[in-house]
């Protein structure tokens, strides 16, 4: 299967893949060769991919148990049975700070969305709380010890 993963900044990850567990507001999902068609909405978290071969710039990713681990934020799904392409807002081959950071603007986070929910903002309740999701992703990349330098 091919996957290409990209947000509007650029490409986070193009190849061939044996298999891919992508979180969606549905449910984590893995994607097999073969998979059936599918779109859904993804959902910030962690994407697991399992590549055919793996790159040759290993430090380009975080690398779990041979498993590429992408932080992903909210975008959309898009399986044709061949094709795989994840397009999100927002994604990160490495923890862009240290996990005691992370969790800090995780609190931090948590006082917005305390403020914006006694305001009534949905709107900025909904764009908050994207943010606070990839802030928690991005949090358990680092917690598997891969801080980008």
């Amino acid at each position: 299967m091919h996957l290409k993963i990209a947000s509007p900044e650029h490409p986070i990850y193009t190849g061939e893949i044996r298999q891919i567990t992508i979180p969606t507001e549905m449910g984590e999902i893995t994607v097999l060769p073969g998979h059936q068609p599918l779109t859904s909405v993804v959902k910030a978290g962690l994407i697991t991919i399992t590549p055919m071969n793996m790159p040759e710039d290993k430090d380009a990713y975080t690398i779990d148990n041979g498993q590429i681990v992408l932080s992903v934020s909210k975008g959309l799904l898009l399986v044709d049975g061949e094709n795989i392409v994840v397009t999100t807002s927002a994604a990160s081959a490495h923890a862009q700070h240290t996990a005691e950071i992370l969790d800090q603007m995780k609190k931090d986070m948590q006082v917005q969305l305390d403020a914006i929910t006694v305001e009534g903002n949905m709107e900025e309740f909904e764009k908050a709380m994207i943010n606070f999701e990839k802030i928690t992703a991005d949090l358990r990349l680092a917690k598997l010890g891969h801080i980008k330098k």
